[in-house]
């Protein structure tokens, strides 16, 4: 079965199973790095919140059609219990006075994101963008994020500055992460030599590269190593540190990041293939 036939098929299947007050229509969703997901949001009469479920990772070439009917029973149930919270708890998401502490920044590819940063609010940062965020209370729904979009700025009425500034002070409140690799990896139950190498994120590793922007954070790395270090994008979730008297030199790590890249990151939680430096000299991370 072709992806498209698929889609056919699994929309016709799941509005067989639908109420007459239901609705759901197909969606594409631009994420990170281009990648596009295919969904369906569901609405039904008397609630404002659409509800949409992503259905890439369902499909296979193999597909049956049992397999197919079982998809759409699962679909139309994720998104019936995804509304049986309170109407109120989706309308908090809207109000900006009480999402205000929610707000957060991340880093992405400015390059492989030119068609979304038309979409949204960003600040350059070297050669990467930053961009921002909610963080969905869990009571209304639970580990979710939600990228800010500038009709979100537009409709709380807050200007890009402020919107940044919210982000930073709330970043302050995130945990930083910054242990040796080994220490790191034997957290997996991974057991590797010292490289002098260390990971930085946040506890969570929640899109925790961004926290190197923080002048802050870049002086503690700086103070932990007692010398200038280079910054390798490991993902938009975490940054490997190495102190510069242990690397065997830029193009060396420029090949690791690009390999690592290729075989272990995802291709929505890429963020650079470039490698980073901090200078203690200028006080700040360069390329």
């Amino acid at each position: 079965m072709l992806y498209e036939k698929f889609l056919d098929l699994l929309e016709e299947a799941v509005c067989r199973k639908l109420e007459r007050q239901e609705k759901v229509r197909r969606v594409q969703i631009l994420k990170n790095n281009g990648v596009k997901l295919d969904g369906f949001s569901y609405q039904t009469e008397g609630r404002r919140e659409q509800p949409t479920v992503y259905v890439n990772d369902y499909y296979h070439k193999d597909l049956t059609i049992e397999e197919l009917e079982q998809i759409s029973e699962l679909v139309v149930s994720i998104q019936r219990e995804s509304i049986l919270s309170p109407e109120n708890n989706f309308s908090q998401v809207l109000d900006y006075s009480r999402m205000k502490a929610q707000i957060f920044y991340k880093l992405i590819s400015r390059k492989k994101n030119e068609e979304l940063l038309e979409q949204i609010p960003w600040l350059p940062w070297l050669d990467l963008a930053l961009v921002f965020y909610l963080r969905i209370p869990e009571h209304i729904i639970g580990s979710a994020t939600a990228l800010i979009h500038t009709s979100h700025m537009e409709y709380w009425g807050i200007t890009l500055g402020e919107l940044y500034r919210t982000a930073s002070e709330n970043m302050k409140r995130l945990p930083i992460m910054l242990k040796p690799m080994e220490d790191f990896l034997d957290g997996y139950g991974m057991e590797v030599f010292s490289s002098g190498m260390y990971v930085l994120s946040t506890e969570k590793r929640e899109y925790g590269a961004a926290v190197i922007i923080s002048p802050e954070i870049q002086g503690v790395c700086y103070e932990t190593f007692g010398e200038d270090y280079y910054v390798l994008p490991s993902s938009v979730h975490e940054l490997i540190l190495l102190p510069k008297s242990l690397a065997a030199g830029r193009g060396e790590l420029e090949r690791l990041v690009q390999e690592v890249n290729a075989s272990c990151v995802s291709e929505e939680d890429y963020l650079s293939s470039r490698v980073y430096c901090y200078s203690s000299a200028l006080g700040q991370v360069k390329i």
